[in-house]
């Protein structure tokens, strides 16, 4: 899978800002001077941060196009807020730093100016700022940890929005207001108005409402390997591209969940989904959804819909990851397509494949050489049976995925892979 540069772009939020502030203010003389500069720099570079990651949860279209879908969005998402949780820890290590300068005497007491009143409002940002801390920490954490439960994950995460509007306060009132004027005050003032706008949209539940669509479930069946297809119908539903996923909200209080559309678009809304049980949520789908069930689908998102070219190209699958290329099938049947695929479906034993013999059937009427891999037979996919001139597609788990990515990397082949990411928290 890619790897998006996390090291660099923690390098780039604090050199860049602190080598501004050395042209501006020239190098600090002191500890107290240092300490300024970075805390006031790393605030701007944590700022910028967390803007971006605000946008990112927004999911724009423009953004999620220019990043190939919204599953590249999420797992880019993933990643400024671990930068963000590393640059609030050097802003607030240089915010606390004085007490342990001071104690080991690498640093003269600071000299006070008499008088002044403490301003109540700057007080309050402060601890807010602190407040706001403590949360995101927290935040960043239950994220990371994935025993915690979707349904106990999503609620905390919603927390971020009002996190992020105090600390915007916090940055408003304590950023040095000599500099408001120049280019640092005024990067500042539109990376806040971004991160509150976005804090906002999320505030009042409007991410995503323009493609929210009320549904409602016509059919489900279970399938093997403790498979379930869900077969709905979605009002003013503007149509996908076979390949794209969809938002799923069965419960309200569960929230939405992503699903890959398993099916080419079909008339009058037709979706259909398959739904593999793997977590304590998806367990449960099969004993409690029921046809006539009401539904939210959100959508279409994704930018998994290549493989239709008249060049030659192969499909990995791995378990569950077959649902986007029995869209890609059902498409190519009806189109006629003609490129040369191999489609190398990776499954623990043929009987639990869920739809082997609708994949079988649709490989054989579209011209699509199919192999099964069956890892309870001793067989393992290998990488090396790739063709050099064609481009790979994958969806399945992460460690097959970056088997593949490094093989055809070693190859020279890298841009020649594209994949679907499988968790995206």
């Amino acid at each position: 899978m890619k790897k998006y540069p996390l090291t660099l772009t923690l390098l780039l939020g604090v050199l860049v800002p602190l080598a501004c502030w050395f042209a501006v203010k020239g190098v600090p003389a002191d500890y107290w001077a240092w300490r300024r500069a970075i805390v006031m720099v790393s605030g701007v570079g944590l700022a910028a941060l967390i803007g971006v990651c605000v946008l990112l949860a927004v999911r724009p279209g423009w953004l999620e196009r220019g990043l190939g879908g919204l599953d590249k969005l999420y797992v880019l998402h993933k990643r400024f807020g671990i930068a963000c949780a590393l640059m609030l820890g050097v802003h607030w290590l240089a915010e606390l730093s004085p007490k342990l300068f001071l104690a080991l005497e690498w640093a003269a007491p600071k000299v006070r100016q008499a008088g002044g009143v403490k301003d109540p409002l700057v007080s309050l940002a402060k601890d807010m700022g602190e407040w706001a801390a403590w949360g995101m920490l927290a935040m960043v954490l239950v994220a990371l940890l994935s025993a915690i439960p979707y349904r106990w994950w999503r609620p905390s995460h919603r927390l971020f929005a009002p996190l992020v509007l105090m600390g915007a306060w916090h940055s408003l009132m304590l950023f040095d207001e000599r500099l408001w004027a120049g280019p640092a005050g005024v990067l500042l003032a539109a990376i806040l108005a971004v991160s509150v706008y976005a804090a906002l949209l999320s505030l009042f539940g409007l991410i995503g409402r323009k493609r929210r669509h009320p549904g409602k479930i016509v059919s489900l069946e279970r399938l093997p390997g403790g498979a379930l297809e869900i077969l709905c119908k979605a009002e003013g539903w503007p149509g996908h591209a076979a390949g794209q996923f969809a938002l799923l909200t069965f419960d309200r209080l569960e929230g939405a969940h992503p699903f890959t559309i398993a099916s080419a678009p079909r008339p009058g809304g037709e979706l259909r989904f398959i739904v593999k049980a793997l977590g304590d949520y998806t367990s449960t789908l099969a004993d409690t959804l029921q046809a006539g069930d009401a539904l939210l689908v959100e959508g279409p998102y994704g930018g998994f819909v290549a493989g239709q070219g008249q060049g030659r190209s192969a499909w990995v699958a791995g378990g569950i990851g077959v649902t986007p290329f029995l869209a890609w099938l059902e498409a190519r049947e009806r189109a006629g397509g003609t490129g040369e695929v191999d489609f190398y479906y990776c499954v623990k034993s043929a009987g639990e494949a869920a739809t082997l013999e609708e994949v079988r059937e649709r490989a054989c009427a579209s011209g699509v050489r199919l192999h099964l891999v069956e890892s309870a037979q001793g067989q393992r996919f290998d990488p090396a049976c790739l063709a050099d001139e064609c481009d790979v597609y994958f969806c399945g788990p992460q460690g097959l995925g970056d088997a593949i990515e490094a093989a055809l990397k070693a190859r020279g082949r890298a841009a020649h892979f594209h994949h679907e990411a499988f968790a995206m928290r």
